[in-house]
């Protein structure tokens, strides 16, 4: 199994920075903070950022839609009900249906890091062209000032 050697650096307070080095540099860390990992295909499943930047992106979607007057609908007893939309009902209802039927998976943690680009490339269409409501996806810089100001 090949495998893959990381070096620090530098980073973010929150975030640190590690570069892959190859078999000859390994000698030139000089004791510098590694990480190795086991690279196991040639595709990677979705990354933790990606994740967050999912979850993130469903919470500000879902509260442009309600903000925007879209609610979902939903049926008790032969009534149907608007409800406003949740992160959660918004991954659950539109992102995993949508990602579902083009890969087969319900889970999100089994997609590829590709994947997830082309799942928001169909979900931020459809609702852009549907609702008149779009976001782009959250970046790593997003992610990291989120993370700051929870402290």
């Amino acid at each position: 199994m090949p495998r893959l050697i990381l070096v620090r650096v530098g980073g973010t307070d929150e975030l640190p920075h590690y570069a892959p080095l190859d078999a000859e540099d390994v000698k030139a860390i000089n004791g510098q903070s590694t990480i190795v990992c086991d690279v196991k295909g040639e595709r990677s499943k979705r990354t933790t950022l990606q994740n967050r930047a999912m979850h993130k992106w469903w919470s500000i979607i879902s509260k442009k839609l309600n903000d925007a007057g879209w609610t979902k609908k939903k049926y008790y007893e032969v009534k149907e009900v608007d409800i406003d939309w949740t992160p959660e009902s918004f991954g659950e209802d539109v992102w995993r249906g949508i990602q579902e039927a083009m890969y087969q998976h319900r889970s999100t943690s089994k997609l590829e890091t590709d994947q997830v680009s082309k799942v928001y490339e169909v979900v931020n269409k459809h609702i852009g062209n549907t609702c008149g409501v779009s976001e782009p996806f959250p970046s790593v810089e997003d992610l990291i000032n989120m993370a700051r100001n929870r402290k």
